[in-house]
């Protein structure tokens, strides 16, 4: 997938903020701010399975927190292409997990993601995570 930065400026920049704020919630570990960055009818594809709509990426994100101490993540926007109101992004995350029994985790991956504009705000239609390094303390 070679995609550049294309598109308007201003629907890059809020889908720029998208991303940081998708981060942002998950460095705070804010639950609402996370699924408000998804739209109604999404997918989710990662390591643990594929998810279909909010109620199951809640679910989702319940699990996890309920194994988490406190989460960093970062994460960088490789590529954007918008096309009206539907978008393409390709961006790399590197999370670092501390876990409430076990070693900490440090992972960092790639997701390609589509995007649509859904009552007038960007929102991820479809994350496909692949995790590129992993690695545990010991």
């Amino acid at each position: 997938m070679d995609m550049a930065f294309t598109g308007p400026l201003e629907d890059r920049i809020a889908i720029r903020e998208l991303h940081d704020t998708y981060a942002d919630a998950g460095f705070r570990g804010d639950r609402q701010a996370w699924l408000d960055c998804w739209a109604q009818d999404c997918t989710w594809v990662t390591p643990f399975g594929e998810l279909q709509g909010k109620d199951a990426l809640a679910g989702q994100w319940d699990g996890l927190w309920s194994t988490l101490e406190t989460l960093a993540f970062f994460a960088v926007v490789g590529a954007i292409e918008v096309a009206g109101d539907t978008a393409r992004t390709r961006g790399y995350v590197r999370e670092l997990a501390v876990m409430k029994e076990g070693p900490a985790q440090k992972i960092a991956g790639r997701y390609d993601d589509d995007l649509v504009r859904e009552d007038g705000m960007w929102k991820f239609a479809s994350r496909r995570y692949t995790v590129l390094i992993r690695e545990a303390d010991d």
